[in-house]
């Protein structure tokens, strides 16, 4: 190669410069130079926000035999409201909600963990050791639970064996107890992630300090460390209940009879060509989603989770 060739964009002294390519085709390079950056949101527009602003729209829409047509009536959300699909809705909020209780006693301490005490340069593999169950379809993760569940299950053979029980537990599987073993174990990674990031955020002399001016692990962990990662633990916890409401195959799966969630609501919706009362229940989700953001930002400042303590 020729002593005098540098790399492109480059002068020598490391001074950028103008690109030959650009140089040759100025239109086409500034072309591609002012949308390069603009097609990301133009994408998220039409795919993303679109979408979601006609959700609202269509949910005010009159029902017809097999679609909708254009109006303004609020009788989906009547429906919703003066039926048993809001009990429905509710009970899988405290659902959700447990879940994500659970989630966190599980996964936070891992994330800590990981943060703490994995070698640095291992962290990352550690943590990308969580993403594997997600190489395998939905439906067969959560269809797999089914055998340890179940009455004459792993779970129930090794609680009869150790003495724990005397009788197989019949209250786990198509129950709501079910359901929240389902959304944990599907869930958990979420709140790893963002807990794990969270923390990478906070420098190791933070620890190194306390330890220094002997400060016990638990006060450690409730004084400094939930303090700091609380954008990262509210994240992740907002994946899981939001995931919750609004996966239908968990209750379809795990649950039972009136294990119904806000997801199963509009698929049940939709099979009965309720358009508009799928949209409704729809618009609700997102209308709550939008409200524990706004929350957890007033709260906890989220832009925070992305920026590393000084």
């Amino acid at each position: 190669m020729n002593k005098h060739t540098y790399t492109l964009g480059t002068r020598r002294g490391g001074s950028n410069s103008t690109s030959p390519f650009f140089v040759a085709y100025p239109r086409l390079g500034s072309f591609i130079s002012k949308w390069v950056f603009a097609f990301p949101v133009i994408f998220m527009g039409l795919f993303f926000a679109l979408p979601l602003a006609l959700t609202f729209v269509w949910s005010v829409f009159e029902r017809t035999m097999f679609w909708m047509k254009p109006a303004f009536t609020l009788f989906a959300y009547e429906n919703f409201f003066t039926s048993a699909r809001v009990d429905n809705f509710l009970a899988s909020m405290g659902h959700s909600s447990i879940s994500v209780l659970i989630a966190f006693i599980i996964g936070f301490p891992i994330a800590v963990f990981v943060r703490r005490r994995v070698p640095q340069v291992a962290q990352h593999r550690v943590i990308l050791l969580f993403i594997l169950p997600f190489a395998v379809s939905e439906i067969i993760r959560i269809f797999a639970l089914r055998p340890f569940l179940q009455r004459n299950g792993l779970v129930n053979d090794v609680l009869l064996k150790i003495g724990v029980i005397n009788e197989p537990i019949t209250a786990i599987l198509f129950t709501p107890t079910g359901v929240i073993i389902g959304e944990v174990m599907s869930f958990l990674p979420f709140i790893v992630f963002s807990g794990f990031l969270a923390m990478e955020a906070v420098p190791k002399y933070v620890f190194e300090i306390c330890e220094d001016l002997g400060a016990g692990p638990i006060h450690v962990f409730i004084d400094v460390i939930m303090p700091l990662a609380a954008p990262g633990i509210f994240a992740g916890s907002l994946f899981i209940f939001v995931n919750g409401l609004g996966v239908a195959l968990l209750p379809n799966i795990l649950g039972g009879p009136g294990a119904v969630n806000a997801g199963l609501i509009a698929t049940q919706a939709i099979s009965a060509l309720d358009f508009p009362l799928a949209m409704a229940v729809s618009a609700i989700m997102m209308a709550t989603l939008l409200g524990l953001l706004y929350i957890g930002h007033r709260l906890f400042n989220l832009t925070r989770i992305l920026t590393p303590l000084s």
